[in-house]
């Protein structure tokens, strides 16, 4: 079974443009810590109701405080705090695309993986086509996801490849 720990920026954008199949595409379940799923209830709308009734996206507890405590100090939000807390704690691969987090993530060893790379595997996979994807690439933009200009370039062109 394939399972991953999302943080929540992610998940508001595939919620948003109604894209968590390119979760389901590939994965089996999407767990979530408790503080990003208070970060996904603050707003009382679709994004939320998507989620919360989704049996693909379950929240987990960080039971190992002492991680816990450990990313605390990185100076991270709550919900990306959780989430690499989480993923150290049982060893999953990490979604989470803010690159302080990213950065952070990478230096305790977490495998991650961002909007980019989801798009990507589903690339890979067949489940989208090239157009498909730069259609997505830019649903995801008008919805807020920011992407600098220079790393879109790069990962389009390696993409042609």
């Amino acid at each position: 079974m394939k399972v991953i720990i999302s943080d929540t920026t992610a998940l508001i954008i595939l919620a948003k443009c109604n894209r968590l199949n390119l979760l389901t595409n590939f994965l089996e379940k999407v767990y979530i810590p408790d503080a990003v799923m208070q970060e996904i209830s603050i707003k009382n709308d679709d994004v939320k109701k998507f989620i919360t009734t989704s049996d693909f996206v379950e929240v987990k507890e960080v039971s190992n405080k002492k991680i816990l405590e450990d990313v605390y100090y990185s100076g991270l939000d709550a919900g990306e705090i959780e989430a690499i807390a989480l993923a150290l704690e049982t060893g999953l691969d990490l979604i989470i695309d803010e690159k302080a987090g990213r950065k952070y993530a990478k230096s305790k060893g977490i495998d991650i993986l961002g909007l980019l790379g989801i798009l990507k595997i589903n690339l890979l996979n067949k489940h989208i086509n090239y157009i498909e994807l730069l259609y997505i690439l830019d649903e995801f933009k008008k919805v807020k996801f920011r992407i600098n200009p220079k790393l879109e370039k790069e990962f389009l062109d390696n993409l042609s490849k």
